[in-house]
């Protein structure tokens, strides 16, 4: 029998109907996801479960599930992905990071990674960087299974360029855009010169950009906040 336990609250949903702990597993530390409400939480936990697999499947860089059922303490649905300590929201990786230059190495390491899960299918519509995970390693984790879509094949390329553009928007300034577009155009399935339109690209990122601060705007939060 598994042992899950819930030790803290690490996000929730406005409703309140999807919950995010900090817990344990058989002892371990996981990440546990719990679907509230019988009929609701039943479906959305089943789209989770399916869908976690299929992620998996085409090798998205994301944590291993180490439980996916009914968690009697909250009398929920739960799904639980291994807990990855020492990982840190890319977006505080970046505003904490004093060296310029170690930024947009980073921000090269995140171009490689759009490329590689482009090039399985993987879309993550939410371009905000806290839907990524740094390791002490360098190494990228992506998070927010509920918004990760897989596409059968190559992501589509108006799609890529779109979801790139989301990503690049977050970024404070051109050559950071500029760094993250080369690294990707390094290793992605589409080569610079050919099928990839960079006009199209820019137009992008500035169109994602006029969303996000009317975004901001409308919520009272501050425009100049970095990588946000």
């Amino acid at each position: 029998m598994t042992n899950v336990e819930l030790e803290e609250e690490l996000h929730s949903n406005t409703r309140r109907t999807r919950i995010t702990y900090r817990g344990l597993v058989n002892g371990q530390p996981a990440a546990i996801k719990c679907y509230r409400k019988p009929l609701f939480g039943l479906i959305h936990w089943i789209r989770a479960l399916r869908k976690g697999k299929k992620i998996r499947q085409v090798g998205a860089p994301v944590p291993p599930i180490v439980f996916a059922g009914w968690v009697t303490s909250e009398k929920c649905f739960g799904f639980g992905t291994a807990f990855l300590e020492g990982y840190r929201p890319l977006r505080a990786v970046l505003v904490n990071e004093p060296s310029r230059t170690r930024q947009i190495e980073i921000v090269r390491l995140l171009g490689w990674t759009m490329a590689e899960i482009h090039k399985r299918g993987i879309e993550q519509p939410d371009g905000n960087l806290t839907n990524f995970l740094m390791g002490e390693d360098s190494q990228l984790s992506m998070v927010d299974e509920d918004d990760i879509r897989v596409h059968p094949g190559m992501l589509p390329l108006s799609v890529a360029t779109s979801n790139l553009a989301n990503v690049a928007a977050r970024l404070p300034d051109e050559e950071m855009v500029e760094a993250l577009l080369t690294a990707y155009l390094d290793v992605a399935f589409v080569e610079a010169g050919s099928g990839w339109d960079r006009g199209a690209f820019w137009a992008s990122v500035q169109g994602w950009k006029t969303m996000l601060e009317a975004k901001r705007a409308s919520r009272n939060i501050a425009r100049e906040r970095k990588f946000d």
